[in-house]
């Protein structure tokens, strides 16, 4: 090789080492304005940066090669390392955040098999339960407490933990049944099952006789399904299915919200706008509705404008079932429907806007109840019994991209709280009574704190506790200052976010579960442990000293330690 030709090698291994060098400290930088950003969107860039790195690095040392009479050296090298790659690790799933989640080819993980319907013991369908629990029936007496109750009219079943976050809708359970585990090992395995996909969530019910129910979604291959287990043994009880099935690659399929349980019925919707009425006890239907038949489109119309799945909770008041309904564009009236709990049939519809992903709420605003919706680009108050538009204040939002998936929460009197993900923020949002209508003011709004994607933030003493851009953060609600956000390193990923009493359950993307203080000074992680194995973007259930987790594969009751 000549003096000439030598330069000209060095020449094409500077310019990769520049390249390598340039990329670099661009990946560096990307990497340090993650946490003020936005992690989906660093990683994109990330990967851009990346790939385009590796390809100019790959074609200078291809010449660098080339010029010493090896043109297929580089090529053969690296078709070599990425079929070695390709070979021994595979894509487990994508986070929230869409990082791939690698796993060794040859790894395996062991879930319990599906509990089919025929496994289904009929008389258990008369009487669910075996082992019973305590504390859980001290629950479900206290809540169904009343004064002047006709026994033979009451409800045999009592809601504990009954629907979409609580049976107050706000992720918040007063009181603390179960002191907080010292170790993993004080949080026994109560049972363990497999369970369909989706990103649904338990309602938990139990009866005067200690009996507990939990009710939740799920996708059986083709087949959409109810399915109802048994609080302290996992077994199913009763499955009620259609045919029907979602899914995205990003967001997967199977149904992603909760059941609502209220006077022995559940009502639940699917991912593709089927909406059941159902007998808890024995799953019997009472009706059954479709929501894009009543939207008027059809599936692949709506999973172009709604990409994700249908995902709103119902909201059982007044005699009322309501639900995001959505439709085309043609359709004045598409942002909730209210159905007669009774017999399915319309009440009313109302809003413009079209739907997002977030459940509606039931907020006393202005000193009077109203349903509040959080749509594709806007929030939106309604008049209960009529459905009628109150009041609207705009909410970006794209429900086949940077999508609205948070519902509000209230946040002292007046005032409500709401947060996004996908680079958005959060609102505190006052709504008064005036003499001519209603005014609706921001008291802050700001792309700062509680960034909350797939998770709702909570409240206590006037601190928000909410997983912001993938970490656990604190923040004043009435000035919106942080007080604290998790580190970066144990980042819980897009998570969820319960409160109990004086503490935070909180369920990592990624399957552990935390208990962290509800401290607003600090960060204090109490303890955490493994739990789930697979990705997990669904909310956990408490029933006493019951926590019920689950994601698209797997669902565990842990029994944690009795609180005196």
């Amino acid at each position: 090789m000549n003096e000439s030709s030598s330069g000209k090698v060095r020449s094409h291994v500077r310019r990769a080492a520049i390249a390598a060098s340039i990329g670099g400290v661009l990946l560096v930088g990307l990497q340090l304005i993650a946490p003020s950003t936005d992690y989906q969107y660093v990683f994109l860039a990330s990967l851009v940066v990346g790939v385009v790195t590796a390809l100019v690095m790959l074609l200078q040392l291809q010449r660098a090669s080339s010029k010493v009479g090896h043109p297929w050296r580089v090529p053969c090298v690296a078709l070599l390392l990425a079929v070695t790659a390709v070979g021994l690790v595979r894509v487990k799933t994508l986070s929230g955040e869409m990082v791939p989640q690698l796993e060794w080819r040859f790894a395996s993980h062991s879930v319990p098999e599906l509990q089919r319907a025929s496994d289904i013991d009929t008389a258990s369908m008369e009487s669910p339960g075996g082992e019973t629990i305590d504390d859980v029936a001290s629950v479900a007496d206290e809540a169904g407490k009343t004064d002047d109750t006709d026994v033979s009219d009451a409800p045999k079943w009592t809601p504990v933990w009954g629907q979409f976050l609580g049976n107050e809708r706000d992720g918040i359970l007063a009181k603390r049944e179960f002191e907080v585990p010292e170790s993993a090992g004080e949080a026994e395995q109560l049972w363990t099952i497999g369970i369909g996909g989706g990103w649904a969530s338990f309602a938990i019910a139990m009866d005067a006789d200690s009996n507990g129910i939990a009710v939740t979604l799920e996708q059986r291959e083709e087949r959409e399904c109810v399915t109802a287990y048994d609080l302290m043994t996992g077994k199913l009880l009763w499955l009620v299915d259609h045919n029907a099935s979602h899914f995205n690659a990003l967001g997967e399929g199977g149904p992603r919200s909760t059941p609502t349980i209220f006077n022995d019925r559940v009502y639940a919707q699917g991912a593709t706008g089927t909406v059941w009425c159902l007998d808890l006890q024995t799953g019997s239907e009472v009706w059954k509705r479709d929501l894009l038949e009543a939207g008027g489109w059809d599936q692949a119309a709506s999973e172009v404008a709604i990409t994700w799945g249908r995902s709103g909770s119902p909201l059982v008041v007044d005699g009322m079932c309501v639900l995001p309904m959505g439709g085309t564009d043609q359709l004045s009236a598409r942002s909730l429907i209210a159905m007669d709990v009774e017999t399915g049939e319309t009440v009313w519809t109302a809003g413009e806007g079209q739907i997002s992903y977030a459940s509606p709420q039931l907020l006393t605003l202005g000193g009077q109840r109203r349903i509040v919706s959080v749509n594709e680009a806007d929030i939106t108050g309604h008049e209960i019994t009529t459905g009628e538009v109150l009041w609207q204040t705009d909410w970006e939002g794209q429900s086949n991209g940077g999508s609205n998936c948070s519902s509000v929460i209230p946040a002292g009197q007046d005032r409500f709280l709401i947060g996004k993900g996908y680079g958005g923020g959060s609102a505190l949002i006052e709504v008064r009574r005036q003499d001519d209508g209603w005014e609706v003011e921001d008291v802050w709004r700001t792309t700062r704190v509680l960034k909350t994607k797939f998770n709702h933030c909570v409240t206590r003493d006037g601190v928000a506790y909410g997983i912001s851009n993938g970490a656990l953060q604190a923040v004043d609600v009435e000035s919106a200052e942080r007080l604290w956000e998790q580190g970066r390193r144990g980042r819980y990923g897009q998570g969820q976010v319960i409160l109990v009493d004086d503490i935070l359950i909180v369920q990592a993307e990624m399957g552990d579960v935390a208990i962290v203080e509800a401290n607003p000074n600090d960060f204090v992680e109490l303890i955490r442990f493994d739990a789930l194995q697979q990705k997990t973007w669904n909310i956990p259930s408490v029933a006493g000293n019951l926590l019920l987790v689950r994601n698209a594969e797997q669902a565990i009751a842990f029994r944690l330690p009795t609180r005196p």
